[in-house]
């Protein structure tokens, strides 16, 4: 077989010529090119039989197929007729590989000499790999230089340095951020479970924003950031630097007069998802009473030019609010916030419209569902009302103070109750019902829904008696309250998804482990909470949490502070719920 040497000088030559096989590269053929250097003669063996030479595509060869032993091991081999192809076909087929420069190593680009490891080659691994069964008797000696402990040796040590400098480098690189954790799994309790379709839409539009705009990506990676943390139990100081990073370009984004306020909106709100992870800073911007952000919103609304984005996000304010102000928290919003967000008293309009794939089905979905997610969202306006009634909120000390709770109390159950009754109609039928009315791609999510929104109406009933600190289940309402809760979570209301049970049923769980009298009604609850399995909406801290205080308050026999038993347990204020 005609045989063509070429000898590898030491400046580097241009790219075509640079052009070598992953195998030669690799550095086997080292083995003779010292040989050359000390004017030694390399001796090859002539080949009896002839083999049709395998297709290389990639940097691996097709079938398990590999070069001859030969071409491994002689950096003399003419590349541009090896196997009958030209440089320009091998480069065709991808084969491509950094040339030694004038110092034995090439240099990826962009990538700083100080302190960095230079890459020499790039290869595929699997070009490594020499199955037996391909190897014919005729090559057994050459198979010697190959299988000799140095160069095993060699070639593992070229590995470990070739791997650990790609992932270095793709480790200090300035990566390409991604948003699907925050697509597929940012999903908060107190939100997602009552408007999951809604939510989803939010969160993949957010994320397509974020491909143009810096301050909304910002803001959506602080808020994977910090609930990676927290899922995954990481320090937060990357995801807090994330923050800092997104305040700062909200703040400008506030001083520029062209910036759309529903864009802020959206910016804000994401900073707000943040900052309910940690509830000793929540509400930092809708808190607030003055300033740009408090200037800028109230222009925004004084015109009615508000998208169906910024009314859900409105809404959904409305209902972090509610469970910020529960247990003891200031709230989300202030006075001045809260007023200037629009009146959704008839309705919040759909997000189908930022949702390409949207179907017959989900159309009619989103109707049937709009006047259920009303009745939750009219439902913690009043739940927040109940909360400024509480012993964290105003003066209960005083025979006074008591009356005129009792008095405002009163108003707040006449508001409920004619909530109750003048529900959706579909909130009117069991389950039964409601899949001989609707067909199984409709009725199920709706079971599923109107079941959430029973419970937390039932919660609400509870909370009132607490609040007003009557004893546990000391009226017939609380006692039917407690019962109705268990009745749906045991029930045909599609609790559970598989081995987990609805976020949602969180706060109804927590309430009835509390109140409940007899310990095993309370264990009850307990395991329950356990079933839910959610880290983002700690679920396991509030099935040990509920169990504390219940225990305590049995010790006691009394009530114990929710917030302030959280302080004394666990040293931080109670997560909201």
């Amino acid at each position: 077989m005609k045989e063509t040497r070429a000898r590898v000088h030491n400046t580097p030559t241009s790219l075509e010529q640079q052009t070598f096989t992953t195998e030669v590269a690799f550095g086997l053929g080292a083995l003779h090119a010292g040989s050359e250097r000390l004017n030694r003669t390399c001796i090859y063996k002539t080949k009896t039989t002839h083999q049709p030479a395998p297709k290389l595509v990639g940097t691996a060869l097709e079938n398990n197929t590999r070069l001859s032993p030969q071409a491994r091991t002689r950096p003399d081999v003419d590349l541009s007729t090896q196997n009958g192809k030209s440089t320009d076909q091998l480069d065709s087929e991808q084969l491509f590989i950094s040339a030694p420069s004038s110092s034995g190593i090439s240099h990826s680009p962009g990538v700083d000499d100080v302190g960095q490891p230079p890459v020499d080659f790039f290869f595929s691994p699997v070009s490594m790999e020499i199955p037996s069964e391909n190897l014919s008797s005729s090559r057994t000696d050459d198979l010697s230089i190959i299988e000799s402990p140095s160069t095993r040796f060699r070639m593992a040590s070229q590995d470990i340095y070739l791997c650990t400098t790609i992932d270095f480098l793709a480790a200090v690189e300035a990566p390409t951020p991604s948003f699907s954790y925050f697509v597929e799994e940012i999903n908060l309790a107190i939100i997602s479970p009552f408007d999951e379709e809604n939510w989803t839409r939010m969160k993949t539009h957010v994320a397509e924003l974020s491909v143009h705009d810096k301050t909304i990506a910002a803001a959506t990676l602080a808020v994977q950031a910090r609930y990676l943390a927290q899922i995954h139990g990481l320090p937060t100081s990357h995801s807090m630097a994330v923050y800092h990073d997104a305040r700062i370009r909200f703040e400008a984004s506030l001083q520029d007069g062209t910036q759309d306020f529903n864009a802020i909106l959206i910016i804000a709100f994401l900073l707000c998802l943040f900052e309910l992870a940690d509830p000793s800073d929540a509400g930092t911007i809708f808190g607030q009473c003055e300033g740009n952000f408090v200037q800028r919103m109230t222009a925004w609304s004084l015109h009615d030019c508000h998208t169906p984005l910024s009314l859900r996000i409105g809404a959904w304010l409305q209902i972090f609010h509610a469970a910020a102000r529960r247990g003891g928290g200031p709230g989300l919003l202030s006075d001045a916030v809260a007023g200037l967000l629009p009146d959704q008293t008839i309705g919040t309009p759909s997000l189908s419209a930022l949702d390409s794939h949207t179907d017959a089905r989900t159309s009619i979905y989103d109707v049937v569902k709009a006047p259920i997610f009303t009745f939750y969202l009219e439902l913690q306006k009043i739940s927040t009302q109940v909360a400024n009634l509480s012993h964290y909120h105003r003066s209960r000390t005083t025979s006074a103070d008591q009356e005129e709770v009792s008095e405002i109390m009163t108003d707040i159950r006449n508001k409920i109750f004619f909530l109750w009754q003048s529900r959706p109609g579909p909130m009117q039928l069991n389950p039964g019902e409601l899949r001989a009315q609707f067909s199984p791609a409709i009725a199920e999510p709706m079971i599923t829904l109107i079941g959430l929104c029973i419970a937390a109406y039932y919660t609400e009933i509870v909370e009132i008696g607490r609040t007003l600190s009557d004893p546990p289940l000391a009226s017939a309402e609380a006692k039917q309250a407690m019962y109705q809760i268990r009745h749906i979570i045991e029930g045909d209301w599609n609790a559970s998804s598989g081995a987990k049970l609805s976020p949602g049923y969180l706060r109804p769980l927590f309430l009835y482990a509390i109140e409940s009298i007899r310990i095993d009604d309370s264990q009850w609850a307990v395991e329950r909470l356990k079933d839910i399995k959610s880290p983002i909406s700690r679920s396991d801290f509030f099935a040990f949490y509920a169990k504390s205080l219940a225990e305590a308050q049995r010790l006691k026999r009394r009530r114990v502070t929710t917030k302030y038993f959280c302080h004394q347990l666990f040293g931080v204020p109670p997560p909201f719920l």
